[in-house]
């Protein structure tokens, strides 16, 4: 296959394919449907991007000619995506029209299956929620009975609103076509076809993702990471990771909570001395006798527990930025909002352990905080349902 003709290919094969996180710069096509679609996202994810514009302003950010700007403008308003309102100011001459994304055009709804609570999200295209509830995950759920409870969620959420799309986000490895959880980490489902499930109850389009995935997307979309290489680290309850290449995340197969970081302590997997004996939520709760790991945060001066906690971070984080050579490590989860003393501590240890062409490397807290979680599936329900921006990102790497 030559060159040109692998390019359209791929080119294809990404616009029929829906999946997870930048408009791509002026880009030419034989095919003037797939040109269309292709601009129509690329207007649609500049207004969620700069907020106001007038269709000239959009015209020259994008390289587009006038009348297939305002065929396109007029096309998102028809469908509810965009709006007119107002003047943009200008310096002299008329005054043109200003276009905006109509935040409240359309919803999605983003579920996180989460050790001690699930979430129901309502989220509009800006992401605000406009609705949230939540039940108390039970510690090792059916599947059938809890993936009921999970149905009927969503079906009060679709009877009452029209929904663009559903994202399930969850600690397991779900199936190519985003339908099925295979295998979930933590509570020993297989093969349960959940997002299935809920689309024939809802008659509304669902994916599963995972978890981990989901988060990256939201650090991507609402806490404005730029980073093409980094390890992301999901602190929490249990630990695990996700390394990105650009658009790729790799999640699924990660066991970055099972490094074998110390010779003794039982792991809930089986293993001995994994980085979870030590660092994980369930195994900080064992060892302060019930207290999380913020209540021991709290406590006052320096916990023992976390700074073993964080010695075992900051040892299992120069071995996995020692092969992957990312250019930066986000903690998010809630352990990872333990305060800055202890986060100081995994840099300290970092610097002076990790090799010297990898010590400099930051060690941040997710900008999102206690809301990283939280904010996944919306993330990845926005992307996957409405703006599609990973596949301009990765048609402009092509």
């Amino acid at each position: 296959m030559s060159k040109h003709s692998d390019f359209y290919y791929k080119r294809q094969l990404f616009l029929n394919k829906r999946s997870v996180t930048g408009y791509a710069q002026p880009m030419k096509f034989s095919d003037p449907a797939t040109a269309r679609t292709v601009n129509r996202l690329r207007v649609l994810n500049l207004l969620r991007q700069e907020g106001t514009m007038s269709r000239a302003d959009i015209s020259r950010s994008l390289n587009l000619n006038k009348p297939s700007t305002s065929e396109i403008v007029a096309t998102l308003i028809e469908e509810g995506f965009a709006e007119e309102g107002g003047k943009v100011q200008t310096s002299s001459g008329r005054r043109p029209t200003a276009i905006s994304l109509k935040s409240d055009g359309h919803v999605v709804l983003g579920v996180e299956l989460g050790s001690f609570t699930t979430s129901f999200l309502l989220s509009d295209l800006k992401g605000t929620i406009l609705r949230y509830e939540r039940l108390p995950t039970p510690p090792q759920p059916d599947a059938k009975e809890w993936g009921e409870k999970v149905i009927k969620s969503c079906m009060k959420f679709a009877a009452s609103t029209t929904l663009s799309g559903i994202v399930v986000a969850t600690a397991a490895t779900v199936s190519a076509d985003r339908r099925s959880i295979t295998k979930h980490e933590n509570w020993g489902w297989r093969d349960i076809p959940l997002a299935q499930a809920i689309e024939v109850h809802t008659k509304v389009p669902t994916i599963l993702v995972h978890n981990v995935e989901a988060m990256v997307s939201a650090e991507r979309t609402f806490g404005g990471e730029k980073s093409e290489t980094l390890l992301y680290i999901n602190w929490a309850h249990h630990i695990n990771a996700a390394w990105v290449n650009n658009a790729t995340v790799t999640s699924q197969r990660s066991k970055f909570g099972h490094l074998p970081i110390a010779s003794t302590g039982l792991c809930q997997c089986g293993g001995i001395g994994c980085l979870e004996t030590i660092a994980s939520g369930w195994a900080l709760k064992e060892k302060g006798e019930g207290m999380s790991a913020k209540q021991l945060a709290s406590l006052g001066g320096t916990n023992p527990h976390l700074v073993e906690a964080c010695k075992a971070m900051g040892t299992a984080l120069i071995w996995a930025a020692s092969i992957t050579g990312a250019e930066k490590i986000i903690l998010g989860g809630g352990i990872s909002n333990i305060g800055e003393p202890y986060l100081g501590l995994i840099r300290e240890i970092f610097a002076r352990h990790a090799h010297h062409e990898l010590s400099s490397t930051p060690i941040v807290q997710s900008a999102l905080k206690e809301q990283s979680s939280n904010l996944g599936s919306i993330a990845v329900a926005l992307d996957h349902w409405i703006f599609r921006s990973s596949i301009l990102k990765t048609l402009q790497e092509y």
